[in-house]
């Protein structure tokens, strides 16, 4: 049978918070059909190529679903229950896939991925060990503890009483993405900027400003989208971060060292700004967050066309002043520890 007539299910792990928009990027996707939504997962169905699948952006991963285990309690002896299930587990059609898309050897080497929501008397690692020694046994495959080294990646993921397994369909995780050469602390997952330039409503030869542009995460997503760049940083060093990143990236775009609160630009020529504002926690700030922000928002809002947006994160939602922008959307999700809010503005019309 054709690997593009193969109908089969996947699930795409996401950042909390993030689920509706990254399932609503996945329904786009010819031949998919959208299952359920649940917390950080979203289950669907393929007929297509599964390569397509590859190109999400807003997704932190991608798997093929192998096993749905229901009873999986919190008690110790929920560990011995799968063991058992581990036994019956059977991954060769999902291996044979994932070799339609790139190299796996007859013999993978494999990696064990485990998380569950909530409290539970064992741990992931207790749980990675149990899986790894039932797949190594049953398919004669060796683990391998490094999972960027490894040919293959099984996941489980635990909710309440039930666990998805699946293996994961790229080489690695979709959120690392090739253009990370270099990096600053605190920096911006890949999946959450992208999912900051969907909300945005970035499309080709659209003018996209980050005022704080950090190691340029931001920009590459919105440049890998056909959008017309242009950020800036007070920072030298992340600057030359968001250089290496962009050179990468093999994208093209203007950055600049400034200071976000008086942008060197002319007013009504940008159509969206998207910032990742500072926290004050990575980032040092002189003074207080509440007047940075009011100044740097009073900037874009002074650089943003009457119809353009502005897209911010942050963890502190009620500092930001809105002058005559509306609040169209909001989202909070989870992040470094942290419950930073995604807001969506807009000029009042």
């Amino acid at each position: 049978m054709p690997f593009s007539t193969i109908s089969l299910p996947f699930f795409a792990l996401t950042t909390s918070g993030l689920e509706a928009i990254s399932a609503n990027e996945i329904a786009m996707l010819p031949g998919v059909s959208i299952n359920t939504i649940a917390y950080r997962r979203i289950s669907a169905t393929c007929s297509g190529s599964f390569a397509s699948l590859l190109s999400l952006r807003t997704v932190d991963d991608v798997f093929l679903e192998v096993a749905t285990w229901m009873y999986i309690g919190r008690p110790r002896s929920s560990l011995a229950h799968l063991r058992l299930l581990g036994a019956c587990l059977d991954l060769h059609a999902a291996a044979a896939c994932c070799a339609r898309l790139r190299p796996v050897p007859m013999l993978p080497t494999f990696s064990v991925t485990a998380s569950f929501v909530g409290k539970r008397n064992y741990s992931s690692e207790e749980i990675k060990a149990v899986l790894a020694d039932e797949v190594a046994r049953k398919h004669g495959w060796t683990y391998q503890q490094d999972d960027r080294a490894a040919d293959l990646n099984v996941r489980l993921f635990i909710e309440h009483e039930v666990a998805t397994v699946g293996v994961r369909l790229g080489k690695t995780a979709l959120h690392d993405r090739w253009y990370q050469q270099a990096h600053l602390p605190g920096g911006l997952k890949p999946s959450v900027a992208a999912a900051l330039v969907e909300l945005a409503q970035v499309t080709p030869k659209t003018i996209v400003l980050d005022p704080c542009c950090g190691s340029g995460t931001i920009l590459i997503e919105a440049a890998l989208q056909g959008a017309v760049i242009c950020g800036g940083d007070s920072n030298a060093h992340a600057l030359a971060v968001a250089q290496t990143n962009i050179a990468s990236a093999e994208v093209e775009g203007c950055l600049h060292c400034w200071d976000a609160q008086a942008l060197p630009l002319a007013e009504s020529s940008i159509e969206r700004v998207i910032c990742n504002l500072p926290w004050g926690r990575q980032v040092h700030v002189e003074g207080t967050l509440a007047v940075l922000y009011q100044h740097i928002i009073a900037e874009m809002r002074r650089v943003l066309t009457s119809t353009g947006h502005i897209v911010l994160l942050t963890n502190a939602p009620h500092m930001i002043d809105p002058f005559d922008l509306q609040l169209v959307k909001q989202h909070e999700i989870s992040l470094f520890g942290q419950r930073p809010t995604i807001l969506l503005l807009s000029p009042c019309i």
